[in-house]
């Protein structure tokens, strides 16, 4: 059974992987590739937090933070600044305060499919965080790409303090003025990824801090973060309320740091990076103009950084993950590992040809110090499923 689906340039099609009984198939990997796509001019270099998209004419890009200057001697944010965000976070070393630094998101461009790179755009901003921006998407019908901004990360801005999305029209380099996701007095969104389905409609994946007597700052309703999404029908241009699919009520704690993809049969499967050391999985199904929740269960991975999940065009939904990338062709029901894991906070795309390209950085979540060299890494495979 296939379904169609439009990607960028071209149409496609989503093969459903399961046998002719309905079991799982056997999922493989093969022309498994390592690369070193950018370090920065500084060593130890501070390159982190990468979003990939495949552009209208072919080609793929990046976009990632950079930070460089001293790494010691640096003043700090100021104090109000510092406790409105609480950064940085109770423990951590100061190191984590990116006050005195230069700070840009450098763009890259590849137009043979990730082999060579060039630089495209340098966007300059200033912030004590040591990251502001995330989940870039093309999206196909307005021929254009969305990104999540944290304008709470944004003090010294006249941006709205909260979280927001802006759209790109040619290709990334400059952005348009913020959309916001939700009415700043109910709540504050925490978007951290944009899909969009096969029919078109447009889904932002995130946290969301409801407002309200007891939680009244970003700060406050960290403790208080709901996993949600919103629902757009005319190409990102407006948002619905959020729907939460994940709360402390189902006896988890979850984060903002969610990603889903569209199943073949119209399901969708979102992961959740919860704050216990392991994660969750949410089932939705379509009803009426949207879906609702089916199912939520722990998910079988160990304790990573921001959940990458990919719908194959084989019928084969990825989690992708550093210590391992798993395949399901049976709704999440069962997990194959690939017996490979991927850089850190990965992000992945299917290129045209079939192969899959996940990017992600040499590192974690590090302090400004040059405690590590952090470099672009990528890594490129292709699955089966048999």
């Amino acid at each position: 059974m296939r379904y169609p689906t439009k990607a960028i340039g071209l149409w496609l099609t989503v093969a459903v992987a399961t046998s002719a009984g309905g079991a799982p198939m056997i999922v493989t990997a093969s022309d498994v590739e390592r690369h070193v796509v950018y370090h920065s001019p500084s060593t130890p270099g501070y390159t982190c937090w990468v979003s990939a998209w495949l552009t209208s004419d072919g080609g793929l890009r990046l976009a990632f933070h950079q930070a460089t200057g001293p790494l010691t001697g640096r003043p700090l944010a100021r104090k109000d600044v510092r406790e409105a965000l609480g950064w940085p976070p109770a423990g951590l070393s100061v190191g984590y305060d990116m006050t005195g630094t230069v700070q840009q998101i450098i763009t890259l461009d590849s137009r043979d499919g990730g082999k060579t790179w060039a630089q495209v755009a340098a966007e300059p901003f200033h912030t004590p965080m040591n990251g502001v921006v995330s989940g870039y998407r093309a999206l196909r019908e307005t021929d254009s790409v969305m990104r999540c901004v944290w304008g709470m990360y944004l003090p010294y801005y006249d941006v709205p303090q909260t979280g927001y999305l802006q759209r790109s029209t040619d290709g990334g380099l400059t952005w348009g003025p913020p959309i916001l996701l939700a009415d700043p007095a109910k709540g504050i969104p925490i978007p951290k990824s944009i899909r969009q389905l096969r029919d078109g409609r447009v889904v932002a994946i995130g946290g969301y801090i409801p407002l309200s007597d007891e939680v009244a700052t970003f700060r406050q309703g960290l403790a208080h973060i709901e996993t949600a999404l919103w629902w757009s029908h005319d190409g990102g241009a407006t948002w619905s309320e959020p729907q939460v699919v994940l709360a402390k009520a189902d006896g988890v704690s979850p984060t903002e740091e969610s990603d889903l993809a569209e199943l073949p049969d119209g399901r969708l499967l979102l992961i959740n990076r919860t704050n216990a050391p392991d994660r969750w999985q949410v089932i939705m199904a379509p009803r009426g103009d949207g879906y609702e929740v089916v199912s939520r269960a722990q998910a079988p991975f160990p304790h990573s950084g921001m959940p990458d999940v990919l719908c194959t065009r084989e019928g084969v939904a990825l989690h992708v993950a550093t210590s391992n990338v798993s395949a399901t062709t049976d709704g999440g029901k069962t997990w194959q590992d690939l017996g490979f894991g991927t850089p850190y906070y990965p992000v992945s795309v299917q290129l045209p040809d079939g192969r899959i390209v996940t990017a992600g950085h040499r590192g974690s979540d590090d302090p400004y110090d040059g405690s590590v060299d952090q470099q672009i890494e990528a890594l490129t495979f292709r699955v089966k499923a048999e």
